[in-house]
């Protein structure tokens, strides 16, 4: 009988729920949390967790795969997905065996095309009430973190906290935001969909989303989330009126 290694509660987050950490390979975490009934979080939900716990939370402090997932193809755009395909627990096993390798992981094409197909539904929609969204880059670029409330990655992510995020990120100094991709040179060698989860990096390393990591079979932090009914814990809709979490600063003078 296969043995799962058990989840650890790291915080619980008033409005968002118990949120637990798995510090052994994704797929194997996957499964860890799974026992918990507890989601893997959002890029969303981590932010407003950090918002909620501060700076010097364990939460702001280490870094995280979240549930969200980039999807790379030869010629084409690079596609961000909020539930990513590597949640699938066969195609994480793959791609946990080729990341111990210092390889990406590599599929079938039809994986891009479903996706694609998807995005180019929701296209005309806005990035808060989109499932996969198309980037307009292929390189390494940064997000000025004043820039979080209008551009179309930040609201993808971060949803309703994107703004609050960004103001979180100016008050711990960090003014930009990176963002890191596969090589285009090295998708562009490939006939098939390259899969990578998101790493949404520490504050000390300015909260960069990289979408390059081959790190999912090392025992690094895989963060999970059961949520409590309602809140600002809960799926933002379109035309929902959630409002963003108020960002608690020490007092100063000012």
């Amino acid at each position: 009988m296969k043995t799962i290694t058990k989840s650890t509660l790291e915080a619980e987050v008033e409005g968002l729920g118990k949120i637990y950490r798995a510090d052994v390979p994704f797929n194997e975490a996957l499964e860890s949390l799974n026992e918990e009934k507890a989601k893997i979080i959002s890029s969303r939900d981590l932010a407003y967790a950090r918002i909620k716990e501060g700076r010097n939370s364990s939460l702001s402090n280490d870094g995280s795969y979240t549930r969200e997932g980039f999807l790379y193809l030869k010629n084409e755009p690079v596609l961000l997905a909020l539930d990513s395909p590597l949640l699938d627990l066969e195609l994480a096993e793959k791609a946990v065996e080729e990341n111990r390798k210092g390889n990406y992981f590599s599929t079938d094409k039809e994986v891009y095309g479903k996706y694609r197909e998807q995005a180019e539904k929701e296209k005309n929609n806005s990035p808060l009430n989109r499932k996969v969204l198309i980037l307009n880059k292929r390189e390494n670029y940064e997000v000025p973190t004043n820039k979080f409330n209008k551009d179309e990655l930040t609201l993808f992510l971060f949803k309703d906290q994107a703004e609050s995020y960004g103001i979180f990120l100016r008050y711990n100094k960090i003014n930009k935001m990176p963002v890191w991709l596969v090589d285009k040179n090295y998708v562009d060698s490939k006939k098939e969909t390259t899969l990578t989860q998101l790493w949404l990096l520490h504050l000390d390393l300015m909260s960069d989303v990289d979408g390059d990591y081959r790190s999912l079979s090392c025992s690094i932090r895989v963060r999970g989330v059961f949520k409590k009914p309602g809140g600002a814990g809960r799926v933002f809709e379109k035309g929902s009126k959630t409002k963003k979490s108020k960002i608690k600063l020490p007092y100063t003078q000012k």
